[in-house]
């Protein structure tokens, strides 16, 4: 009996070495993530502020509690196995004339380096086609993506790209 338990922790630790070996292997090989919490480009100055997951019980797995409804019956609610991330960003214009600005267009989050940038689901900043001379604007933007880490901002304006950085909570959802 001594000998089983003794084996079973050895394969564990064995095991334990093997995942965090293999995972710091693939983090090794991602680009670091975006350092700046803020960018200029053409003109504008975008800050990256507060960034959180937003609670959302849709939980739709079988052991769930309640009524289970189809992802059919719940528009605009995350995917299964995705939650959502409110990045709030502020753009300055501080140039003397009018910049051309499109917060939901040109922010885009980066998770993985070989993965395809995600566009927002959604956002507030409404269809704000410029932003005028000394003028700033904040807003949230909205991404589903998969609990996923490290995660950066990637902002595309007029030919130039930036990364800003996130500082995000780990995620607290109650599904899978």
């Amino acid at each position: 009996m001594l000998r089983i338990a003794g084996i079973s922790l050895v394969l564990t630790a064995a095991a334990a070495v093997a995942f965090f070996g293999v995972r710091e292997l693939f983090a090794a090989e991602q680009p670091p993530a975006a350092t700046d919490v803020s960018a200029s480009l053409g003109g504008l100055t975008a800050s990256v502020g507060a960034a959180d997951w937003v609670m959302m019980d849709h939980d739709m797995s079988s052991t769930a509690p309640g009524y289970q409804m189809p992802p059919a019956m719940m528009p605009g609610m995350p995917a299964e196995g995705q939650q959502r991330l409110a990045v709030t960003v502020t753009v300055v214009n501080s140039t003397g004339e009018t910049r051309p600005i499109r917060p939901g267009k040109e922010f885009l989050l980066r998770t993985e380096p070989a993965g395809e940038p995600l566009s927002a689901h959604s956002d507030t900043f409404g269809e704000l086609p410029r932003l005028a001379p000394g003028s700033a604007v904040s807003g949230v933007l909205y991404f589903d993506l998969p609990p996923h880490s490290p995660v950066w901002i990637e902002w595309t304006h007029e030919g130039a790209t930036a990364r800003l950085a996130i500082g995000v909570a780990p995620p607290h959802s109650n599904h899978n």
